[in-house]
């Protein structure tokens, strides 16, 4: 039997009409981002309907595959992307999905209000026929976001469950004794580093005498955890005391060769603070006055751990004007430490109040301590005043700084303040001018509000020969790219004479409950009328 030629055509366009039907289904539901690149790097229609949502965009005809990427993912990995997509392009990638190093790529998405959402987007590459180009790729586009999250927390869990049975084996080994004793002594070390490293020293005598009193104590507790087979305390320990030993081999010192540390302190502190808190976790509720008895195992096999040394105190009446001790290896010690540190350094008094940071998700723990770090540096060197100039200006010679946390229902918050001499915008213009970072003419013709944000740009700097640091200022841009990382955005306020004021907006996190600050009394604060600039510095 013959088919004639009308019959072909006719099947023929129906196979083609069921297969646009069924591209068409396919493009309108999934909720993979599926589109066709062509061999001049350019993504061609149709694509699917989820890619809009993914992009937060609309149009993507003829759009090259970096222009698609570049608002939403840092430069950095916009060189991986430009150079990943060449090497395809070129037929110098054999199998694609062998060599991707854009599985999990992190991306910052713009919502209407200005804020950003973080998320984790996985690309694969397919080879595809493309009628009438000579190569072609199918690009399908995953969110991962709550994947990457889960794998995180599921990370966290193996490594506490490791800490735990490393405690156990530890105690059945060595016995609850000398365990104890062990914790109570490496909790006597914690707190004596952080009391050498508040000593104020202005010689190079005594920098160097007080690496070597801080080297005895994280030694003592590297070769503790060792006997332990504590393996995370022992390699955080052995971390920073590999970098003790660097400062100390170093030619000269200074003050602010110290503060680099505070990185690897801290991750020491937190692994210290892991095991104490497990250790507490385990620990049957004691009366207050009783004697502190051994570990021991019960004949069932179940672990009772009693170490009242370490059990949680009953909190303190509240009484106006006064803190809470903040415990050994926190982010309120250490970032107190620092506070300090610096202070002494410059001959100024400062102290830090802190509130909330307890409240921190582990998500944002490390860009809070990062952007608080440089806050606090900055304020301390530049924004508060010498004793004597603040007592001339009617000033208590205390300076104080405040660093406030607060977790709403739809965002977090970082609140950072100084009781300094603020920001003057003329005195920010013609900084700015001196460094390059502006013109005359651009500084002149800005307003207030846009002139003090000239504080956030990498090569502004008022500092000339400030001990131990560099000539060109990077302090309040890298705070800036901290909150852009994060995903957040920053407003700036400031009294000039009087104070200055940052607020800090970071986006909630998927999956995360978060617990609103509760029906507290709003805060008894003064807004600033008389400011002379308010901004929303958006991180672009």
């Amino acid at each position: 039997m013959f088919i004639t030629v009308k019959r072909h055509e006719r099947e023929k366009q129906e196979l083609l009409s069921i297969s646009n039907r069924l591209t068409e289904a396919i493009l309108k539901n999934s909720t993979v981002g599926l589109f066709l690149l062509d061999a001049k790097d350019r993504i061609l229609p149709p694509v699917s309907q989820s890619l809009a949502g993914l992009f937060r965009r609309q149009e993507f005809a003829n759009l090259s595959f970096e222009k698609l990427l570049a608002p939403i993912v840092t430069a950095k990995t916009l060189t991986v992307v430009r150079n990943h997509i060449a090497a395809l392009l070129g037929g110098t990638v054999k199998d694609p999905a062998e060599v991707n190093p854009l599985r999990d790529i992190d991306v910052r998405l713009t919502n209407a209000d200005g804020s950003f959402d973080a998320a984790h987007y996985s690309f694969e590459f397919e080879p595809v026929f493309v009628p009438n180009e000579p190569r072609g790729w199918l690009v399908c586009v995953t969110d991962i976001t709550a994947r990457v999250q889960s794998t995180r927390e599921l990370e966290d869990l193996r490594g506490r469950f490791h800490t735990q049975s490393e405690i156990l084996r530890g105690v059945l080994q060595m016995g609850g004794a000398r365990f104890g004793t062990f914790m109570q002594k490496a909790d006597g070390s914690m707190k004596t580093i952080a009391k050498v490293l508040k000593k104020p020293a202005r010689e190079e005598d005594a920098f160097r005498h007080k690496l070597d009193e801080i080297l005895d104590e994280v030694d003592r507790v590297r070769r503790e955890a060792a006997a332990f087979k504590l393996t995370g305390l022992e390699s955080a320990a052995r971390i920073f005391e590999d970098a003790l030993h660097e400062l100390r081999n170093r030619a000269t010192l200074s003050g602010s060769d110290f503060l680099p540390l505070a990185v690897k302190l801290d991750q020491l502190y937190n692994q210290f603070a892991m095991i104490k808190s497990l250790t507490i976790a385990a620990s049957p509720a004691r009366p207050p006055d009783s004697a502190a008895p051994d570990m021991r195992i019960t004949s069932g096999g179940t672990q009772i751990l009693e170490a009242p040394t370490f059990a949680p105190k009953a909190a303190p009446s509240a009484v106006p004007g006064t803190q809470e001790s903040a415990p050994a290896g926190s982010l309120d010690s250490t970032l107190k430490a620092l506070t300090e540190h610096v202070a002494h350094e410059h001959d100024k008094k400062v102290e830090l109040e802190t509130i909330g940071l307890h409240r921190v998700p582990p998500q944002y723990q490390s860009a809070i301590k990062n952007v608080a770090i440089q806050l606090i540096r900055n304020a301390v060197m530049h924004g508060i005043e010498p004793p004597a100039v603040r007592t001339a200006a009617g000033k208590a010679a205390l300076g104080t700084l405040r660093l406030e946390f607060k977790a709403r229902e739809k965002q977090f918050d970082l609140l950072f303040e100084d009781n300094g001499c603020g920001l003057v915008p003329d005195t920010v213009r013609a900084t700015a001018v001196a460094c390059g970072v502006v013109t005359q003419e651009a500084a002149t013709r800005m307003r207030d509000r846009e002139a003090i944000k000239l504080i956030f740009k990498s090569r502004y700097t008022t500092m000339t020969n400030a001990p131990g640091e560099t000539a060109h200022g990077s302090g309040m841009s890298l705070v800036r790219r901290y909150v852009h990382d994060a995903g957040g955005k920053i407003a700036l306020a400031s009294l000039p004479g009087f104070e200055t004021r940052f607020k800090i907006t970071l986006p909630p996190l998927p999956a995360v409950g978060m617990p609103p600050e509760g029906t507290a009394a709003p805060e008894q604060q003064a807004p600033l009328e008389q400011e002379t600039a308010l901004t929303d510095a958006k991180v672009a």
